[in-house]
This record gives C-alpha cells, structure tokens and sequence, in this order.
C-alpha cells in the first residue's frame, strides 16, 4: 500500500465509491496511531469493496478464514486489517447517539474477539512513556472516575452553544472537548482510534463532511497533538496547549494548509522548550519510546486490588524498548528477518510505488527537483564500539549521519535503503535494535526505507545505509558556493559529541545532553531549508570537526574564511568538562566531530534574517587563497583542517 489505493476512486469515482474510498483511507490510515500497518491483501479486498465487487459481510468471513490459514498475531497484522475493516463499517453508517454508551458500544465493535475487555472501561491506573514528552507521561482519569468523568464531558458538550461563536473559536472550543475525552483514556488499548472515529460521528452531526485525508495521513500526528494538549509541566515550564490540535481541525474543516511536523511537539525535557533544533538542552534517553516503540504500563490501585481480593500485583508491561536485547529464536532464517525488519517501513508513501519485496524499489518524485543522494557506513570497532553505544544508538546513528547529508544541500530526505552484515553467532535481537533505531529516526523524518540486504559474515558487525532525497531544481546548497562578502553560520552548539564520547569513555554521568548528543544526534532538516531558502550560497555539515569543514568550503569556493572565536556558542557542558580536563572549550568544538550541525555561507544583507535561537554568525568570507584563519585571542592564526596549527603546543 505504498502508492495509494484509492486516490483514483476519490478524484475520478461515483459518489458511493468516493464515499467507501474515504472511509477505508481513513480506517486503514488510523491504524498508525498504534504503529500498525495493515497488510496488502486487506487492501486488495478493500478496493474490490469499492468497486462493488464484495461487500462488507463477504470481505469478513474471507478476512476470518484468511486468518486461520494464516495466523500473524505477533506484529499485529491480523488485528490491523479487522480494526480497519470495522472502522470503515462504522464510518459508512449513518446512525450516531451522542452518548458514552456509544462511546462504548464503538470501541466493543472495533475490538471485540481482539482484546478481552472490549467495550469495557479499564480496571487498573495507567502511564504511558511518550516520545514526544521524552518519556514523560500524561495524567489519565482515574480508574474510580471513569464513568462519571465522562458522562460530565459528554453532558457538557451537549449542553454547549456554538451560537455567536466564529470558527476560530468554534474549532478552538472543538479541541478542548476531544482532548478532554481522549484524556480520560476509559480504554486500555484502542482508546485513540475509538476516540477518533467518535468524534468523526459527532463532527457529522454538526455539519461537517469530515472528508479529506487528515485522519488517514495525519493520525500519529493527531495523537501527539493530544497528548500535548493534555501535558503541563510547571517545572520545565510546559504548558498545555491545544495549538497543534487545532492546526489539525483547521486543515480537517477547514481545508487550511498549516504544517503538521511530529518534531515540533517534542519537549526536550532539559528546558522545556519545544524547538525541534535546539538540541543543546535535550536530554533524549527515552527518545526511543515513539509509539511504535513504546512502554506502556498499566498498574491496579491498590484499593481496586484490595475491593477485588487480588492477592497478587498485577503488572502489564508491553515493552519493545529497542535498547533491551529481548530473547528471541536466534537462529531465525535470512527471510524470516528480513520480513521483520522491513514491517513499518513506509512513512510517507506519497511517492513509493513499490517499496520492500520486489527485487527493486519503485517511487516516484515531486516535480521541479533535483535528485540528491549520499551514502554512510558504521563499522564494529571503528565508528562504535558497545561500550558507548547500544544497538539502538548504532541504527540511529547512521539514520542521523545520512539525514543530515541531505540537511546540508538544503534538502528533503525522502528514502533510504540498508545493507547489514551480521557476524556468525551474534543474537538476531541484536540486529532487530538497531534496526529499531534506524526505523525510528526514519519516523521522525518521514523516511521511508524501501530496500537493503542482510547477509552473514565472519567479520564485525557492518551497516550501510544510502539515503535518497530532493531539492528544488537548481537550487541545491554546494560547498563550492562561498563568495566574497558572505557571513559565515553555524547551528546551535559544537563539541557536544565530543563531550559525550570521552565521558562516556570514562564511564561519568555528569554530561547527560552531551552524551545524547553523541548517541543521537539530531539532524537538521528545517536550518537547511531555511538557509537555502534565504540564498545561502555554501553549506557543510559538521562531521568531522569545525576546523575540516570549513576548510572544505574554503578549497571548494578558492575563498579565505575568516573566524572570530569569541562568536562561537560555548554549551555549559563543554566548558565544564574542558576545565575538569584543563583544556580550551574551544577545542572540541574546532576538532570534536559528529556533531552534525550545519556551517554555511549566506550573503551578509540576509544574515539577519536567519532565526537567532538556532543560528550564529560566526564570521565573514573574504576573496583570497582556499585557507581558514580565526582571530584567537587578537591574533590571526591559520585553522588546518584538524584544528589550529598550534594545538600540540599547549595552548589549548
């Protein structure tokens, strides 16, 4: 289902097959809410109900026989295609009581013969790890108040006059009213898609078509937007906000056009701020716990447990938590793990026509481009080792490394394709981490990945990834552009993985951003396209250091680079644990690497308009020989491609 199925029943088909195409795009697209995907051959069927060759009753009894033959419980397949088959059954009804025990009655269709306790309010307290809340959890209704809480939400809704009200605050006062329910959480699972499909009900019986493709493409954002408009945190100064969901609702009812990013939710729970580039104060260890990936626990009060004569605790964890080696059957077949890895890999399957399974990827490309493409590996022993980096973190890595390559042309990543070689005897749950890491900085950028290939080895552990990506024709961000009178720019912070790695090394937690940073960095998608938007001429990113890349420009562009050093940002991690070592902040940040943040060149008249949070002018570009000089201390030094000329001499 990687080019979409019903595209051409929505725009060419009668209005019965318009109708069923909207409602199994918008069923099947709410099943990444909890990181589903629902299989082809549900698909198949679906497209011969709108064509009016089967109907709903015929595609149950194939889908049930179909699941007998072909039992594919573990990654949730089977209970993807059902949902979905009952989603679009209840969406081409036309009946709807505004009432919790349609509320009820809603989620007992869904999941009936799924989850036991379908239909049925949660007996047990629950939290949840949230990636966007970066492992933080919301506060659900408590189990004792279930029913009350929403009866009163559903009471006041009805009760509630739109009259006067313009559909500002129409929609605004919307938001309030679907965060509030979803809050409650009355279900243990299935309580986002039954909400959604609720309140997609009720905004039908208050005029609107509820139409278009936002359930169906923006379901994961629709749940962060939840989550975030039911999140405070008066200590990181954390508010909640319904800003993002409304965004949602004003390109649902009103066709708006307002960007919807996953990223730009995130609390970075080091400030509380929510800038997806202002990685400085990130602390992101639970980074990994994005839905698809997530822990979940579920706890019973122990009144609950004491009125229930439960003896024991009860304790339900559902947990893939990517930096944990689960135990699995290690000598799995090539395709048996190949066919593991490569569920969930489609994120954006706007331009994949064919991704995993064929001998090549198909996709297609957004008019008006030019095709940008770069390649990375990591090797065992050479760029990791496990006493620094989990298996997670060696995924995410090389995700992050090939993202930003395409950061630096001022690029859009689109797809990428990886090859892993295994030694012989390493645990395949070891694979499936770091492909779980790799898939997960690949959900954040929207990346699909669309092919690769596994083979065993004798040698170390070895992943290469190729990512493919666009950038408006002509207007790709080379090194080779710097010109006399530009200003020179780098994003947020330097030496941070530096940092990380020798702490790391010598076994201290006293650097925690640092040490994120080096795990996962964060690749800078959004600086590049603004640079490139506002006429940067030249762009490189930071991987090797400071001091190479911008020598690089320099050699590329036949140009002298002039830096002041006082410019440089110096993150208070740096500069503490370059005073414990009795070395300059500076040093790090000329030579350090892997920080993949971006320097560029940009004339000067628009260096001002680069967003100050997240860019700092740093110097200026002169006519002259391809050379790098940086006024240190009031004196001109020259800056070779691994740092000062004078770093051996104690200086530093």
């Amino acid at each position: 289902m990687h080019k979409d199925p019903f595209e051409e029943y929505i725009r060419q088909g009668e209005a019965s097959q318009y109708e069923k195409a909207q409602a199994w795009k918008t069923a099947i697209g709410l099943q990444a809410v909890d990181g589903l995907t629902p299989s082809a051959y549900l698909v198949d069927l679906a497209k011969k109900n709108v064509e009016g060759e089967m109907s709903l009753q015929a595609l149950h009894t194939l889908l049930e026989n179909y699941y007998e033959a072909y039992p594919n419980q573990e990654d949730r397949t089977a209970e993807a295609d059902i949902v979905s088959l009952r989603i679009s059954e209840l969406l081409l009804e036309k009946g709807f009581s505004f009432t919790p025990s349609e509320y009820l009655s809603i989620h007992r269709q869904l999941f009936t013969d799924i989850y036991p306790y379908a239909g049925s309010m949660r007996d047990y307290n629950m939290t949840k790890k949230e990636w966007i809340l970066d492992g933080d959890t919301v506060t659900y209704g408590s189990v004792s108040e279930l029913g009350a809480t929403l009866l009163y939400d559903i009471e006041q809704e009805k009760n509630f006059s739109y009259i006067n009200l313009d559909m500002s605050e129409s929609i605004h006062h919307l938001a309030n009213f679907v965060a509030r329910l979803w809050q409650i959480h009355v279900f243990g699972e299935g309580n986002t898609r039954t909400t959604a499909v609720f309140f997609i009900k009720y905004l039908r019986t208050l005029g609107f078509t509820v139409t278009n493709d936002m359930f169906a493409n923006h379901a994961w954002y629709f749940r962060n937007a939840l989550v975030r408009a039911n999140y405070q945190n008066l200590k990181l100064g954390v508010y909640r906000t319904t800003e993002y969901l409304e965004r949602f609702l004003r390109n649902l009812l009103l066709n708006e056009e307002h960007v919807l990013s996953n990223r730009s939710m995130h609390i970075h729970s080091g400030n509380g701020k929510n800038d997806a580039n202002d990685i400085h104060d990130i602390d992101d260890t639970n980074r990994n716990n994005i839905l698809r990936e997530s822990s979940i626990e579920y706890t019973v009060d122990r009144d609950t447990m004491l009125q229930d004569n439960v003896n024991k605790d009860i304790k339900y964890t559902i947990e893939s938590n990517s930096n944990v080696c689960k135990p699995m059957t290690p000598k799995i077949d090539e395709f048996a793990l190949i066919d593991k890895l490569t569920q969930h890999s489609i994120n954006d399957s706007t331009y994949v026509k064919v991704g995993v399974g064929d001998d090549c990827a198909v996709y297609d490309t957004p008019h008006n481009v030019d095709q940008l493409v770069s390649t990375d590996m990591m090797v065992e022993g050479v760029h990791f080792s496990e006493s620094t980096t989990s298996p997670f973190d060696v995924g995410y890595r090389l995700g992050a490394a090939n993202i930003s390559d395409i950061a630096a042309m001022g690029g859009t990543p689109r797809h990428m394709v990886v090859s892993i070689a295994v030694p012989k005897g390493r645990h395949t749950s070891y694979v499936e981490a770091v492909y779980n890491g790799l898939r997960n900085i690949c959900v954040d950028y929207d990346v699909n990945i669309i092919g690769g290939d596994t083979v065993s080895t004798e040698g170390p552990f070895v992943i290469s990834a190729t990512v493919f990506g666009d950038v408006p024709k002509h207007q790709s961000v080379l090194r080779s552009g710097a010109q006399d009178g530009d200003a020179v720019f780098i994003t947020n912070y330097l030496g941070l993985s530096y940092v990380g790695l020798h702490s790391l090394l010598e076994g201290s937690k006293e650097y925690p951003v640092s040490q994120s940073v080096h795990q996962r960095p964060i690749p800078h998608v959004e600086c590049g396209i603004i640079a490139r938007d506002l006429g940067a001429t030249s762009m490189n990113d930071i991987s090797d250091g400071l001091s190479s890349e911008l020598n690089e420009i320099a050699k590329a562009s036949q140009v002298t680079i002039y830096v002041d050093e006082s410019t440089l940002p110096i993150h208070p991690e740096v500069h503490a644990y370059c005073e414990s070592h009795q070395m300059s902040p500076y040093f790090p940040m000329w030579t350090g690497g892997e920080d993949f943040q971006l320097v560029g060149t940009i004339p000067a008249e628009k260096a001002d308009s680069l967003p100050r949070e997240t860019f700092t002018i740093i110097g200026h570009v002169k006519a002259g020989s391809a050379q790098v000089l940086v006024d240190h201390d009031g004196q001109w030094m020259t800056v070779e491609p691994k740092g000062y000329n004078h770093l051996d001499k104690g200086i530093l």
